[in-house]
């Protein structure tokens, strides 16, 4: 029952391939009749039909007949169809047409007939294009007879079942059309081979079809004619020929057969079968057929031949009796092939050892390559004698190989004037090349780098004189989702076991563009002093499967109101220095600073640190924003300090993609309040903690305590949350004091994109970032301006002279020292959180109808809101309420709304590349250009339009936010430091000017003029010192650098 069930599952497989259609007709082409068949077959019945009807199943010699033929099953079955075609394998394996015309014109797809499972002998028209596979001949598919136009018939011949288990192939001879069995363990059906009582796995033949059948075995290819044991012939019941087989040619006798029962029954069961005796002419050969049934039952087989095979350490001419002899020379286990190198070329060595050393013994030694489907490829054959036990193999005119192949050698042995051969010994297979191990990796973009491993298992010889010859390996990458951390590996003269790694990182891209595959391809260009690589296998394609993961932003902005990397809202009421955020992946954090703000805070500073590199902006002393990096040593190549060109925003960028971003807004007066973010990249998924939460994808832990306490709630966030996350005076990056500056190499690595084409003007791109890639928008002429560090002019490859430094309009900050550094511990707020209706009237209603209002009609949020429908600004709305009844004040509760709002629709749309559009000028996708064109700074003050990204201001103002009207000049507060310096302590060559209404611009200056002190230290009023003006540079909106004379 179990047979007849896994039978039937596999008919229904099989039938659920078909594709309905009306066939069952003829149509006439290039003088044939073709007829498509209205019902699925198997082969041989296909075939059997065709002949019916006066033709066979269709032969196909040109690409038209093909395109026809393809385009009729097209038509008729569908696209993806299998037909039967009439090619079948031959017993020499090759394919031939059962019409018998010419099989020279092939349409085989990549990698066909590739034989699958030993059992793929038929060929059908594949569901790709036309093509063609070699298929098992028991599935029912449809077909094609081609038919003579004169013999043109229709067809009564009915579906039958497929037979079980299918046969090997099917072939048409002189004789009829017969099933020939031929495979491999067609032996097991001898009366010499033997299973035990009860085994599992018998044969039965209780399900093969009816048919004449032949046979060719190794052990006979006739019915034995004497009763064999029970369990013999691979079964529990053999089947025998009881009577002889026919000796006229052509004739079909009966002849009955016997099922063999236990108790020594000879003929438990009888019934008769058909035989013939057939004469092949080409081969030269008769044969036997039978027409043999079903069996009656199982477990019964009909057993063939009655030989066995030799035993271990015998040999006969076809491995089976008679004639199995040990009386040959015997080698001890197999040959082993070894490296090493000859003459300035490589040599492989099959070494081989003999039980006995016998001077009259020979041995036939063979050496095969593999080919790229892993067929052996005959290179050289000698034959030694006696002593002789190394075979030797080198690339030579005479004796030429390819290498990145496997290698073997063959070894068998003989006596002189015997046929007795030994056992064919074969070594194991010898890898000739350069190994690339794994040849498949998996890599989230928050993965650490993998290696790729590059072994050499040849020695790399060179010309005689040219010593320094080495292997170059180009590498190549069909996609930009990662990078390799060189284009190039050379392997130079030397022994075999060469060992190089190569790092593959997955790009942080910043954007959802879902998982993707690259593919890592090798080269080794023509060389002409490595004379044994100058043929060499196509190297196998490393693959790379990159798992995108998501980035996440935490904003902080007005009162401040925090959303959390998962999208937790809370408001934070508190005063001082606290851990914004902190990774616990790697050595990176951001503190934040908040001062008094009305009866609650805002923000004011904040300081990131990512390895040995921290860089802080404060304004929390006077509103005056200083942008510095606290650490002395040279930063990290990535490591950045950005200004925008109004002096009001600065970002940090670090080397994994980490970002800070501080924009100050004002309040009132020349008092300012800052919007913080903090991007981080997908390293730091799980691993973060702080007010910005645990980025996890799941809010619900986010209100989580240093101490691990979870605390729940909307509005103003628990004091055992905030609080716990609050850092001492004194200890926060704040405080950070680096020591003396110092120059460092570079510290983080160096990674490439190669290019895909490897063999031919490859381009190679190699920097230190990368390995991030975050998109980012064109911002017209509004370019932000980098900030460098203060020994920047002395460090490394910036190593220039000062006038040239400042000629090249570098932007260096002064280091201000310890006067950077002060002692802050505020009181906090203690005054009681407004409520509305505020003093000024303002109501809960308006605040909510101003705030949406504000949002919905700006410029920018036109824009976003058409492009993002679904963009949160609920949120948004909810802390510009809150906003405007703390602060009583629409304006700039408004004002940071619309700001906070711009921040989100710059970070959706650029993450999100399903709203980005193709560039008609480069053919790549890009961000959509309306999100660009309205990021102006603070929507222009509302003294102007956004254009390109850039104010056009309203006659009368300046700057790049417009938010200086030209009656007003620059005022002067202050002199840094109180126009003292200590050169021992500070930059003073730089001085620094504090004030308002400071404009970046190429022609600022400051004029100044040259004091002279008495002995008191008091100015001498009738010295008269030169003026000067001097060229100056914006710091921040608020600070302005000029040089000393």
């Amino acid at each position: 029952m179990r047979l007849i069930l896994w039978f039937a599952f596999i008919y229904f497989i099989s039938a659920q391939t078909l594709v309905e259609g009306r066939g069952g007709d003829i149509t006439r082409y290039n003088g044939f009749d073709y007829y498509f068949s209205s019902e699925a077959k198997i082969w041989q019945n296909a075939e059997n039909d065709c002949i019916d009807r006066g033709g066979h199943l269709t032969s196909v010699h040109s690409q038209a007949e093909n395109n026809f033929l393809n385009q009729q099953i097209s038509t008729r079955y569908g696209s993806q169809a299998r037909v039967w075609y009439g090619g079948f394998r031959r017993p020499d394996l090759k394919f031939a047409w059962s019409d018998g015309t010419d099989f020279s014109w092939t349409k085989w797809g990549e990698g066909e007939p590739n034989n699958h499972g030993g059992t793929e002998n038929c060929l059908t028209r594949w569901i790709f294009d036309g093509i063609w596979n070699d298929l098992t001949c028991n599935h029912a598919n449809y077909y094609i007879c081609k038919l003579d136009i004169a013999t043109t018939t229709t067809s009564t011949t009915t579906t039958t079942t497929p037979p079980m288990p299918p046969l090997p192939h099917i072939v048409n001879d002189t004789c009829q059309p017969h099933f020939l069995d031929a495979s491999s363990t067609i032996w097991q059906r001898s009366t010499g081979f033997s299973i035990e009582p009860g085994a599992s796995g018998q044969r039965c033949d209780r399900q093969i079809k009816t048919g004449w059948y032949r046979f060719k075995s190794p052990a006979g290819s006739i019915m034995p004619e004497q009763c064999p044991n029970i369990n013999s012939c691979g079964t529990t019941l053999p089947i025998w020929l009881n009577g002889s087989h026919p000796t006229e040619v052509n004739v079909s006798t009966s002849v009955p057969v016997c099922v063999v029962y236990p108790g020594n029954n000879c003929c438990g069961h009888t019934y008769n079968i058909d035989i013939k005796q057939c004469q092949d002419e080409v081969q030269g050969e008769d044969y036997f057929v039978y027409n043999l049934p079903a069996t009656p039952g199982c477990p019964m087989s009909y057993c063939i031949g009655n030989e066995t095979r030799c035993p271990d350490g015998e040999r006969s001419p076809n491995g089976f009796s008679p004639g199995c002899t040990n009386e040959f020379p015997k080698l001890k286990g197999k040959p082993e092939v070894t490296i090493g190198s000859h003459d300035n070329r490589i040599r492989f060595t099959c070494d081989f050892e003999p039980e006995q050393i016998k001077n009259n013994a020979k041995y036939k030694v063979s050496w095969y390559t593999r080919t790229s489907d892993g067929n052996a490829e005959l290179v050289k054959t000698e034959t030694l004698h006696g002593n002789q036990t190394k075979s030797f193999l080198q690339n030579t005119d005479r004796q030429k190989f390819c290498l990145q192949k496997n290698f073997f050698c063959e070894v068998s042995s003989v006596f002189p004037d015997s046929e007795d051969i030994s056992d064919t010994k074969r070594s194991d297979d010898f890898f000739a090349g350069i190994k690339i191990s794994p040849t498949t990796i998996d890599l989230a973009e928050n993965d650490a780098p993998r290696e790729l491993k590059f072994e050499t298992t040849i020695p790399i010889t060179c010309e005689p004189f040219f010593p320094d010859c080495a292997v170059d390996l180009e590498v190549a990458q069909t996609q930009n989702d990662g990078v390799l951390s060189f284009c190039k590996i050379s392997f130079k003269k030397g022994p075999a076991g060469q060992v190089k790694t190569m790092e593959v990182v997955a790009k942080r891209d910043f954007i959802d563009d879902g998982d993707k595959s690259m593919k890592i391809k090798f080269h080794i260009p023509l060389t002409l002093f490595v004379p044994d690589w100058k043929c060499h296998a196509e190297f196998p394609d490393v693959t790379v499967h990159t798992k995108d993961v998501t980035t996440a932003n935490c904003y902080s902005n007005g009162d401040p109101h925090i959303t959390t990397f998962d999208n937790r809202r809370f408001d934070h009421y508190r005063v001082g220095d606290y851990i914004y955020t902190k990774s616990g992946a790697r050595l990176f954090e951001v503190h934040v600073r908040t001062f008094v703000c009305a009866s609650v805070s805002c923000n004011c500073g904040v300081a990131a640190r990512e390895g040995d590199d921290v860089m802080v902006v404060d304004m929390c002393r006077d509103n005056v924003p200083r942008a510095r990096f606290a650490s002395t040593v040279e930063p990290q190549p990535g490591t950045k300090i950005n200004r925008s060109p109004d002096g009001k925003i600065f970002e940090f960028s670090f080397p994994s993609g980490a970002s800070v971003r501080f924009e100050a807004r004002r309040w009132f007066g020349d008092t300012y309040y800052a919007n913080i973010v903090v991007k981080l990249p997908s390293d730091d998924y799980k691993n973060t903690s702080g007010l910005c939460g645990i980025w996890d994808s799941s809010s619900t832990n986010d209100l989580t305590s240093k101490e691990g306490q979870q605390f729940q709630g909307r509005g103003q966030a628990p004091l055992g949350f905030t609080e716990s996350w609050k850092l001492t005076p004194g200890s926060s990056l704040f405080y950070h004091r680096g020591g003396p500056q110092k120059c460092l190499a570079e510290r983080i690595k160096t990674y490439c994109f190669c290019s895909e084409n490897a063999q031919n003007n490859q381009v190679i791109n190699c920097t230190t970032n990368a390995i991030v890639d975050r998109p980012k928008y064109i911002l017209g002429n509004n370019q932000y301006q980098e900030l460098n560090f203060p020994g920047a002019e002395h460090c490394g490859k910036r190593r220039r002279r000062r006038r040239d430094v400042e000629t090249q309009k570098t932007l260096i900050l002064p280091d201000d020292g310890e006067d950077a550094v002060y002692f802050y511990d505020p009181i906090q707020p203690n005054k009681t959180i407004p409520s509305f209706p505020t003093p000024n009237g303002i109501t809960e209603e308006r605040a909510i109808l101003n705030c949406d209002k504000a949002l919905r009609e700006s410029e920018s949020g036109k824009v976003c809101l058409e492009l993002v429908p679904d963009l949160d600004i609920d949120g948004i709305i909810e802390s510009c309420v809150e906003d405007t009844k703390i602060l009583d004040d629409i304006e700039v509760a408004t004002s940071s709304a619309v700001g906070v709002m711009k921040d989100a629709c710059e970070e959706v749309t650029l993450r999100n590349i399903t709203l980005w559009k193709t560039d008609d000028t480069t053919g790549q996708l890009q961000p959509p250009k309306a999100v660009a064109e309205i990021l102006c700074p603070n929507e222009c003050s509302g003294n102007g339009y956004c254009a390109n990204a850039t104010c056009v201001c309203d006659e009368g103002y300046l700057s790049a936010d417009c938010s200086i009207h030209e009656d007003d000049p620059p005022v002067l507060v202050k002199v840094a430091f109180s126009g003292l310096c200590d050169i021992r302590q500070k930059d003073c060559v730089r001085t620094r000017v504090i004030g308002r209404n400071f404009i970046n611009s190429e022609s600022l200056a400051c004029q100044t003029k040259a004091l002279k002190f008495t002995t008191d230290h008091s100015i001498d009023e009738e010295f008269n010192g030169e003026a000067t003006i001097q060229s100056s540079e914006l710091l921040s909106f608020r600070r302005v650098k000029l040089r000393s004379t």
